[in-house]
Order: C-alpha cells, then structure tokens, then sequence
C-alpha cells in the first residue's frame, strides 16, 4: 500500500511538470493607470505640457528613461477643418537641438465636433499610410487607437472632440510592446488631471 502511494505521489509530481508552460523569451508588457474613473469623459486641451505628461509620467509609461528639455508650442484655432485649441509637446529635445529631434512627441487637439476630430484622425492615418506606413488598431484606455509604423512609433487616437498623436523614436520602445506602451501613452495624454 505504501509503495502504490509512493508511485501515485511521483506521478502527479511527473504529471504537474509535464503542464508547466515554458518561460516565455519576452517578458509581459507592465500597465500602469494613474487614470481617475472618469478617463473615458473628454479633456480639455491644456496650454501647458506639464499637464499632458511630465518626463516622468513617460519614463513609467514607456518603461525607458526620458530625458533632456520640454518644448511646448501652442497652436492656434484653425476653423477650415474646425479646430479649437492644439498644443503640441516635445519631450527630451537635446540642448541646442530642434523640436524634431525630439524623443518623444504629443499632439493634442480638440475640434468643433467629433466629426471633425475624426476626419482629422481618418486623414492622418491615410496620409501615413500613403506614404508607406503599415498600420494596426490598439487598445488606447477603453478605446481604439491607430498604432503607425514609419521611421518613428506614432499612434494616433480620439475621445469625442480631441485627437491625440504620440510619436516616439524606435530605440525607445520594442517592436513588439510599442502598441501597448503608446496605448498607456496616449491614454495618459488624453485623460483630464
């Protein structure tokens, strides 16, 4: 009788092991929400870049270190396509270098309508994809966005009246976590604080 549950033990000891699912070469991508419950309601477009995302709210949302100058430029109303207010963010601009040498970019803008705010959407990602980019929808809070591929990661996204462009430079984030990461990104962007 000892002996049988001795070889009953060394079974389902052989058995569990055989179930045990390899490790996996990538690590799962970490999500962070610092987003109150009401992120999915609309934001206001802030005229500063400290309240669309702070190096260090992109150093946790991107898992890489963001560095270097924030350079805001504040757009103005543009009533052909119907937007109200735009600022755009440049995060981590080496010194003495140009905004287009930026690490990170956010685009904010919001439009008469949502209408407006989704042709503008409908149209960058045609433009992107004019030009070569390959495309995919991902997940961006309770949302869709659009993730692009061209010589950067650009992801861009809608809540009701405001669009939202990420860009990021490749080094920064992983091909296969970039849709995630500018999901948390842009999510983070688009939520009011």
């Amino acid at each position: 009788m000892r002996a049988g549950l001795v070889v009953l033990g060394a079974v389902l000891v052989i058995s569990g092991c055989a179930r045990t699912a390899p490790p996996s070469n990538s690590p799962a991508v970490p999500v962070f929400s610092s987003a109150p419950a009401n992120a999915s309601a609309e934001r206001t477009v802030p005229d500063n870049c400290g309240d669309v995302a702070t190096l260090d709210d992109l150093t946790r949302d991107l898992g890489n270190l963001v560095t270097g100058a924030v350079q805001p430029i504040v757009g103005v109303p543009q009533s052909n396509i119907g937007r109200v207010a735009r600022i755009d963010c440049y995060y981590g601009v080496p010194s003495g270098q140009p905004v287009g040498k930026a690490k990170v970019w956010i685009g904010l803008a919001s439009y008469v309508n949502e209408e407006s705010a989704r042709k503008r959407l409908t149209a960058t990602v045609a433009d992107e994809r004019t030009a070569g980019a390959t495309v995919s929808d991902v997940q961006v809070g309770q949302d869709r966005g659009v993730l692009v591929r061209n010589a950067n990661w650009m992801l861009v996204a809608i809540r009701g009246r405001v669009t939202v462009v990420v860009q990021v430079i490749p080094v920064l984030v992983r091909e296969d976590h970039a849709g995630a990461l500018l999901g948390q990104v842009a999510d983070h962007a688009l939520t009011d604080r």
